[in-house]
């Protein structure tokens, strides 16, 4: 294949850094301002239009670059039980680093969306936030960054994909799982050779999510006796982990054992799923010409402009869980939105 085939490392870190900018400036607004709306704007006009832009401005072969190839049943079978055993696994390292931020920063604030109230308002999640969300996000990272970065090499390009995945999230709190996700889905395109397999097993992903979080609020709502419908916002975490503090020692002894054997069994699950996914893929020869020259690893620091303005986010929500505010940081932030 020819150099140009493909989009350049330049071409995809500017694309991420654009995306971010217009994520934060517009994208966080119009979510503040109404979710759902603001959610269709972000992802259709924002995420996955740029993307998209830069294939037809270039005149790229988007068949050839985003991977439009099909999948088969087996493999569909395989991800979904993969994205279901892989969700506890990757929740113990979330609770885990959850916990070390506690300690860090003395408290943890994760901001969670609207939570459906009745069985419509699930299915316009599940279509939004499950269906939307995974078309677009999928083009754009697992679609072009992707396929950009694998001028670096198949591995890096996955994970470099998924950190930065991880990272336009703007919430520390989650990086570390939105990252394990994204490269379990890299991994999952790769191998198929198709963007299909990344877009169902991130709408699997968050579809799941989804309708865990409106089963729970069903449930705490229950307890209560109280009709509290759930209106997303923030999720104070402490008093998860005060709640464990509260449990008996013998008892406290008991729920760790349980919950270990529970995610060894997860673990053990997933390894298997895994492997059979594996051995029912094959690896396709990298396309992608190598660029591991000075003037290719260059192009990644267009990556900056993009990675600065997500530190200011991270920055302010560290001080915010501190309950320390820096004036310039502040004011930078809203700027940012």
């Amino acid at each position: 294949m020819e150099s140009n085939s493909y989009p350049s490392i330049k071409q995809v870190s500017i694309l991420y850094s654009i995306t971010v900018f217009l994520f934060l400036f517009i994208g966080s607004r119009a979510q503040q301002y109404e979710f759902y709306s603001g959610i269709l704007l972000t992802e259709f006009v924002l995420i996955m239009a740029p993307a998209l832009a830069l294939l037809s401005i270039y005149g790229y072969n988007v068949k050839e670059v985003l991977r439009l190839n099909r999948i088969s049943f087996l493999n569909i079978f395989l991800i979904f039980w993969i994205m279901i055993f892989a969700i506890p696994v990757v929740a113990v390292f979330n609770l885990a680093n959850l916990w070390v931020i506690k300690h860090i920063f003395g408290k943890v604030l994760v901001a969670q969306p609207p939570t459906a109230t009745n069985l419509t308002e699930l299915l316009i999640n599940l279509l939004i936030i499950g269906g939307v969300a995974g078309i677009c996000e999928e083009v754009l990272f697992r679609g072009v960054v992707q396929r950009g970065f694998e001028r670096l090499g198949t591995v890096r390009a996955i994970l470099l994909s998924a950190f930065l995945f991880g990272l336009m999230h703007s919430d520390f709190q989650k990086l570390l799982g939105t990252f394990m996700l994204g490269t379990l889905i890299g991994f999952i395109v790769y191998r198929t050779d198709s963007i299909f397999g990344g877009i169902f097993a991130h709408f699997t992903n968050n579809s799941i999510a989804t309708v865990m979080a409106y089963l729970s609020d069903k449930l705490l709502a229950a307890a209560q006796s109280s009709g509290a419908g759930g209106a997303g916002g923030q999720y104070d975490a402490d008093g998860l982990f005060s709640s464990f503090e509260s449990i008996p020692e013998v008892q406290l002894i008991a729920m760790i054992i349980a919950g270990s054997f529970l995610f060894m069994f997860c673990a053990v699950v997933l390894t298997g799923l895994l492997v059979a996914f594996f051995r029912t893929t094959s690896a396709k020869p990298n396309a992608v010409p190598a660029d591991m020259s000075t003037a290719g690893l260059k192009g990644m620091l267009w990556l900056l402009p993009g990675l600065v303005m997500v530190g200011f986010i991270y920055v302010y929500q560290g001080l915010s869980l501190m309950g320390v505010r820096v004036g310039f940081v502040d004011s930078i932030t809203k700027l940012l939105g």
